[in-house]
């Protein structure tokens, strides 16, 4: 999986899951007088780890070079399927790199 598409998937996931699990738990959080409790669950805006905002991603990329004899070498980024090919030659090599970032959120979601 690329990295671009594991962020965006990721990122979608929490924002709908948030969402989702709000609105699952709407109909039994209602006061006394039928008024809506608050939302339970609430992305914080910023991003800083130590008070809870944002979205924090720790990844590690893989560079992964594979040859058969008489091809081409041909790299990936965060490759998540391999596939053999039984009866030729191959050689490869790995270069596993760590990258953490945070993703600032911009409001209140929930």
């Amino acid at each position: 999986m690329e990295l671009e598409t594991f962020i965006k998937e990721t990122l979608t996931q929490i924002y709908r899951g948030v969402e989702s699990a709000n609105t699952e738990l709407e109909p039994s959080r209602t006061k006394e007088d039928g008024s809506p409790l608050p939302k339970m669950f609430l992305l914080q805006p910023g991003a800083k780890k130590d008070s809870g905002s944002g979205v924090f991603f720790d990844v590690a990329v893989t560079v992964k070079s594979n040859s058969n004899a008489g091809a081409s070498t041909k790299a990936s980024l965060l490759s998540v399927v391999e596939i053999n090919v039984d009866g030729k030659q191959q050689g490869s090599s790995e270069q596993v790199s760590r990258i953490s970032f945070a993703v600032n959120t911009n409001q209140w979601h929930g």
